[in-house]
């Protein structure tokens, strides 16, 4: 019952309420625009005119109570609420209202008494807005109010078009507003400025205003020119416009992007370049929008909930287009979308939605409703339309939880609106329910304003938010054992899960189960960096508990024991995915008596791997990360400050050191013969690469040139052929490396050169070693460029020739589409409109490739492999400039790269040519394998003390293997032994170059014995 959840009250005097208006009233006090408030309980009669509502979540209480008097303006009364904090006669409220307003200016709108401001926010908006704000008594009100509750006052400076907000944190609210200028700019968006122009128009809206306009709705304006502009609320002002409008084409635009008074605003919130997302409580079948989302099932049989409602409104032709495409396609998969016309509908199409149902997919619920809430906003997207509306899928005949349902929702809201340029300006999340329609509301709360912390344990604590925005860490103070995750994570040394002081404290809650359930689980040992993870234990209020086993600090930052928490980390992370969970604590690993890590060092290792944990991750589901630090230990909980506040997030976002953050590092690749080189003089317009007539001679050697291109820096980087079947691995191997050190931290677009010709089984092969070798997000960032244009058919472009191949056709789909084409010595004609031109191709080339870096908000591709050549090359630039200071800033760079190129080299002996590129291409097995390879030296001490080392299981193997030498591919990576790999890497690892460490390698692999190592 909801009385059950709602325990913190507010008490309010208010003169005789009547019975029909308590429902408006509690409806008020959980709107948190009008109110403050938030999800609440009914209202109830105290005493004599004096009357109590509890909310929930003890933020939205306080927001109320920060304005000590309430206004709820009624059709036949106004109720002013005087409200309080307890049944005693004195108010608690944070403020007390000022006996009189400034009378200057600017105008000022106060939040109360509010103190001289620690902070100040600008924001430049329409002076006709600002105009309205200080003409609408009622509208300058509501401003004052909703101000108050982000305690927060405003000076309107009306000739020059600007507000400045200034805010002082009240003492203990330090977490009642996560990001105050963020409600701010949600709140100013809020409102509208149309600017009319049409003579006709401008004539209905000047009429309508004398009639129509009430205090603090709209405004209409006019000035010398003969143009109108309506001022208002972003609601009323649309619903304005389609007032005065006989049917014509604003009829047709406003329609898409109004919000019809068949649905409630309930919140609004504002998102990357002015996408707007809107709650609102009302009909779907009703609602205006470009597109209507249909909760759908697998068979597009609309029969029943939203599905049935949408078809009986849009008439048969909905269900008659659906039946066909059952017929055509089958099944439509959980997760897809597909489009239908919209019938009798107010939308231009019906997109059908298919949402999994509740106990099929158990935790994958929340996965599969996202992706296919992502997927209508992506056909939404293709299909350039401005406003969509979505329901509650899958919340109702589908049986899925509302909370699973909302998080998702929003989840797949957020990550959507993350990125700019998009056609669509408004999300209406819609449902006629109000405990839908309330769960929505504080989802889009908690996601589309950072993640609330919840009461219990966290009163000291503060939220940060991880690179991308999807993965968000938070440092409470608190205890493990009672943390509410998906996950908590307990250190363990060695093999000991009693062993920690967390490990005890999660026993004396689970009991002896916690010890049986484990040796169960792990069977005989772990090794270091390996978990153990229990499900379902009793007595804790997590889902499961992961027991990770370390190695005690070595006082080496780099050594051993370090190692063995990035892999731990690592693992868990991993773990986490893959199981669906999307929370997990985690105490200060290693920083205990047990293993006594310093604390500045387990907050650098894993700052690290959440940051390379996000970079990789594929989902797009929120992830919470809990730091808990021990109640009593100020100091740690200081150290952490770094996340508190964000500034990792800046620390180690895509940053270029000592390089031109403006210049575009491009990789050139494909086989011998393909025309790399001949594409980059053509780019540069000069002869900078060299070329070979034979097609069976060409690039032995990487090469780097930079040059600027129409206004462009760009790097190009040519390569040997990579994808040449015939090559030998050690004359790629050195280029391998050679490129990854040119390229690092990482290319911004990858440039795959093909010849325009007949497509033997030979071209077949390269496309699929390309295939083989790229990961999909490596060809996210990845351009076909074609060469030898003349052999192209006249009457083709180069889409043409792409679509007769498949395998062709699939890559070229695989890298979003972009696809060029060139011709090296025919096309150099120099005409800028000519598609057989070089100069158009390049002009359009290099078009596509900025939008590509556009889309992906000016970043470049890497992965943990590159971002450890960076971080080799780094550190490998300091001590070069302190050795050498007379060095140039090009030089010390330079030499640093050759440096780390020949390290690197020697250090990767045993591994394969093809694991070494699929590392650079981020095939995530290899570059495990590869960063494992350049960490294992470390980790050779503390596996060798593991127990039992040739009984480790074949999954515990797996994590570690490294290929031996000679060993090529991912089944050899996961075939080779720990023991085998470690021993060849300790062998090779004193020698001074690649060939003496490969021969130490292979004595050291023979003398042993193949029996050491253990194939499956």
């Amino acid at each position: 019952m909801m009385a059950d959840q709602t325990q913190h009250p507010v008490f309010f005097e208010c003169e005789s309420i009547k019975e029909e208006h308590l429902t408006r009233v509690q409806k008020y006090f959980g709107i948190r625009r009008k109110s403050g408030g938030g999800e609440c309980g009914p209202v109830t009669t105290v005493d004599e005119n004096l009357y109590s509502v509890a909310f929930r979540n003890k933020k939205d209480q306080q927001r109320v109570l920060q304005r000590s008097e309430h206004v709820l303006d009624l059709e036949d009364c106004r109720l002013v609420f005087t409200v309080r904090e307890s049944l005693q006669n004195s108010t608690s409220s944070h403020f007390t209202t000022p006996t009189s307003a400034p009378a200057e200016t600017p105008e000022n709108i106060p939040a109360s008494s509010l103190p001289p401001s620690d902070e100040e926010y600008e924001l430049h908006v329409d002076n006709y807005l600002l105009r309205y704000l200080k003409e609408c008594p009622h509208a300058q009100q509501e401003l004052e109010n909703m101000l108050a509750c982000l305690a927060c006052s405003a000076d309107l400076y009306c000739e020059e078009g600007r507000v400045l907000v200034r805010r002082r944190a009240q003492p203990g609210a330090a977490d009642e507003v996560s990001d105050w200028k963020a409600e701010v700019d949600a709140l100013f968006g809020g409102y509208f400025c149309h600017h009319e122009v049409n003579p006709d128009k401008v004539e209905a809206l000047v009429q309508s205003s004398s009639s129509c306009q009430t205090a603090g709705e709209v405004k209409v304006y006019t000035d010398e020119s003969g143009m109108a502009v309506v001022v208002g609320e972003l609601s009323l002002v649309h619903a304005r416009l389609l007032d005065i409008e006989q049917p014509s084409s604003l009829r047709d635009n406003m329609a898409s992007l109004s919000l019809r008074e068949e649905s409630t605003t309930i919140a609004s919130y504002s998102l990357c370049d002015g996408l707007q997302v809107f709650v609102c409580q009302g009909d779907i079948t009703k609602q205006h929008a470009d597109a209507l989302v249909n909760a759908a099932n697998q068979d597009l049989d609309h029969s029943a909930g939203v599905a049935a409602a949408l078809s009986r409104a849009g008439g048969p032709e909905i269900q008659r287009e659906s039946d066909e495409l059952v017929k055509c396609l089958g099944k439509i998969p959980i997760g897809d979308t597909v489009v239908t016309t919209g019938g009798n509908l107010k939308c231009k199409k019906l997109l059908h939605a298919v949402g999994p149902v509740g106990g099929k997919a158990s935790n994958r619920d929340k996965m599969l409703l996202e992706k296919t809430v992502h997927c209508a906003l992506k056909f939404s997207e293709i299909m350039e339309f401005q406003s969509i509306a979505i329901p509650c899928i899958s919340s109702g005949v589908s049986g899925v939880t509302l909370t699973v349902c909302t998080e998702a929702t929003v989840a797949a809201v957020k990550d959507f609106g993350s990125v700019g340029g998009r056609s669509l300006r408004k999300i209406i999340l819609i449902d006629n329910r109000e405990e839908a329609v309330r769960a929505m509301q504080e989802a889009c709360d908690r996601l589309l304003q950072g993640i609330d912390t919840p009461d219990e344990d966290t009163a000291r604590g503060a939220t940060a938010r991880a690179p991308g925005g999807r993965v968000h860490m938070e440092v409470i103070q608190g205890s493990i054992e009672s943390q509410q995750v998906d996950a908590v994570v307990s250190p363990m040394v060695g093999h000991d899960p009693l062993s920690t002081r967390v490990g005890n404290a999660l026993f004396e809650v689970a009991g002896p189960q916690l010890t049986t359930r484990f040796r169960k689980e792990a069977e005989d040992e772990t090794m270091p960096g390996d978990s153990v993870l229990l499900e379902g234990l009793p007595g804790l209020q997590s889902n499961a508990v992961f027991f990770l086993n370390l190695v005690p600090w070595d006082g080496d930052p780099e050594g051993v024991a370090v190692q063995v928490l990035r892999m731990g980390i690592n693992t868990i992370l991993s773990s986490c995915e893959k199981k669906g969970f999307r929370s997990v604590a985690l105490p200060v690993l290693g920083a205990g008596m047990a293993l006594q890590f310093p604390v500045s060092e387990v907050e650098r290792v894993l700052m690290e791997e959440v940051y390379v944990f996000e970079e990789e991750r594929a989902g797009i589901t929120p992830f919470l990360i809990r730091i808990v630090i021990h109640p009593d230990d100020e100091e740690t909980h200081e150290t952490f400050g770094s996340v508190q506040n964000g500034k990792f997030t800046e620390d180690f976002h895509h940053k270029d050191p000592d390089q031109d953050s403006t210049t575009m590092r491009l990789v050139l690749l494909g086989k011998t013969g393909s025309g790399k080189s001949h594409l980059g003089n053509t780019i540069f317009g000069e002869e900078l690469f060299a070329t070979y007539a034979s097609p069976n001679s060409g690039t032995m050697k990487c090469q780097t040139e930079t040059k600027t291109v129409s206004g462009r820096s760009i790097t190009l980087i040519d390569t040997p052929g990579f994808f040449d079947t015939g090559r030998s691995e050690e004359d790629l191997k050195p280029e391998i490396m050679s490129c990854m050190t040119e390229c690092a931290p990482g290319p911004h677009a990858f440039l795959i050169v093909l010849r325009v010709d007949k497509f033997t089984e030979h071209e077949q092969a390269v496309i699929a070693k390309i295939c083989q070798c790229f990961s999909d997000e490596a060809l996210k960032y990845a351009v076909v460029v074609f060469t030898h244009g003349e052999q192209l058919d006249k009457k083709f472009k180069i889409e043409d020739f792409v679509s007769e191949n498949k395998n062709l056709s699939d890559l070229v789909s695989k890298c979003g589409g972009r696809c060029h084409v060139f011709d090296n010595k025919h096309w150099n004609n120099n005409q800028p409109n000519n598609y057989r031109s070089n100069q158009f191709q390049v002009e359009e080339l290099l078009k596509t490739i900025e939008k590509m870096v556009v889309e992906k908000n000016g970043g470049y591709y890497t992965n943990k492999m590159l971002q450890h050549v960076e971080t080799a090359i780094q550190k490998r630039v300091e001590h070069i400039r302190h050795s050498m200071p007379d060095k140039t800033a090009e030089e010390i760079r330079n030499q640093a790269k050759t440096d780390v190129c020949n390290s690197f080299l020697t250090k990767l002996t045993g591994i394969a040519t093809g694991a070494l590129l699929g590392a650079f291409f981020g095939v995530a097995a290899m570059v495990g394998l590869a960063v494992t390879a350049m960490n294992n030296v470390m980790l050779m001490n503390a596996v060798k003390k593991a127990p039992a080392l040739m009984g480790v299981s074949a999954a515990a193997a797996g994590q570690t293997a490294l290929v031996v030498a000679g060993a090529t591919g991912l089944g050899a990576a996961t075939a080779g032994g720990v023991y085998g790999g470690l021993l060849g890497y300790e062998a090779a690892n004193d020698a001074k170059s690649p060939s003496e460490a490969a021969q130490r390698t292979y004595e050291a692999i023979v003398e042993k014995g193949k029996s050491l190592i253990r194939f499956k």
